[in-house]
């Protein structure tokens, strides 16, 4: 991912806030293209359980790490994946009340390396998370430790 983005609201619930990432150009979110990826549609099940997890988690539970695959970056990055049966949605998570969903799709090799796209969606995440941190760090951009809303510059278009 070379390009712009801006981070935009999903849901919000009790217990944390869902955003994803919308690239620059785009008119469908990375969530949305994994909902309406024609592999992952062949998972129904599973992406229903995957959506009621999601819907449990900002409502109930939070995104607590117990939840996700962690680690699925590097370890210093905050990159997860969320499981069901074959399907991988790819997220940062970042606190216990904040989860930003990606793009995924239904894995079929050993390691997320080894598919393309599932490569691609983890390595987009990674960058995300770089000027993210930079700018929660600066200032520029706060997380809320309660409602897990973001305040501040949503839009990352200037920063590359």
């Amino acid at each position: 991912m070379k390009r712009g983005f801006r981070i935009v609201p999903v849901c919000s619930g009790d217990a944390g806030s869902i955003y994803t990432i919308q690239l620059q150009g785009e008119v469908e979110t990375e969530f949305d293209k994994f909902l309406i990826n024609k592999e992952v549609a062949k998972e129904q099940d599973s992406l229903s359980r995957l959506v009621s997890k999601l819907e449990a988690m900002s409502d109930d539970y939070g995104f607590e790490s117990e939840l996700f695959k962690e680690e699925e970056g590097s370890r210093w990055d905050y990159v997860v994946a969320l499981r069901e049966g074959q399907l991988r949605l790819y997220c940062l998570r970042i606190e216990n009340v904040l989860l930003i969903v990606g793009n995924g799709g239904v894995k079929t090799v050993r390691t997320y390396q080894q598919d393309p796209h599932l490569s691609a969606s983890v390595e987009d995440l990674q960058e995300v998370h770089k000027v993210l941190m930079s700018r929660i760090y600066s200032g520029k951009l706060h997380v809320d430790r309660h409602t897990g809303s973001l305040r501040g510059l949503l839009n990352f278009f200037n920063d590359r």
